[in-house]
């Protein structure tokens, strides 16, 4: 069975303009990286992550979940509440990765963002000048790394092209204009 054959509240909204309501997992402990389904429906919820990533392979889904909970709990001391690991999934959703390249770009930039929350909050902790510039760089960075990934996203998305929009052509007695596209010749340069 594929994702795509699947209908229910988790697969991405068809092009009618409708969101979808997000994945959810269960995270019964905030020190501990075990997750398990919302229902005991495992085969939905299966189809609902890798609908989530964008792709077919169940392995590449869990390897994704990994990520997410690797990258915002980094180490054993950390805590990742169940909101902030569901906000990051339904975050990963809104993006709407068509293949796995897309799932780990969104998942990148993703960790990227909330990483960059959580500096912003310790550089806040002490309002000390050490503790601002310290996580207050590394907030700025991991921004600016998350804004990157994000235009690479879409670079990718519309296949690396570019349009320029004139929306306003002045053109005054006596000149020329073209309406058009203009391309030079090889031979006359």
């Amino acid at each position: 069975m594929q994702a795509t054959d699947l209908v229910g509240p988790f697969l991405p909204a068809p092009d009618d303009g409708q969101r979808r309501k997000p994945p959810r997992v269960r995270k019964p402990s905030a020190s501990h990286d075990v997750i398990q389904a919302p229902s005991a429906d495992l085969e939905t919820h299966r189809a609902m992550l890798q609908a989530t990533f964008g792709t077919l392979s169940e392995e590449f889904a869990d390897t994704m979940m990994g990520k997410i909970i690797s990258g915002l709990r980094p180490n054993a001391y950390d805590i990742l509440g169940e909101a902030t690991l569901n906000a990051a999934l339904a975050t990963v959703a809104s993006l709407k990765p068509e293949s796995e390249i897309e799932a780990l770009m969104a998942v990148q930039a993703v960790i990227a963002g909330f990483s960059a929350l959580r500096m912003l909050e310790l550089s806040q902790r002490h309002l000390g000048e050490v503790n601002i510039t310290v996580y207050g760089g590394y907030a700025n960075r991991l921004l600016k790394l998350q804004n990157d990934l994000l235009q690479t996203l879409n670079r990718h998305r519309r296949g690396n092209s570019q349009s320029i929009v004139v929306k306003h052509v002045h053109i005054h007695p006596g000149a020329q204009g073209v309406v058009g596209i203009v391309n030079r010749d090889e031979g006359q340069r």
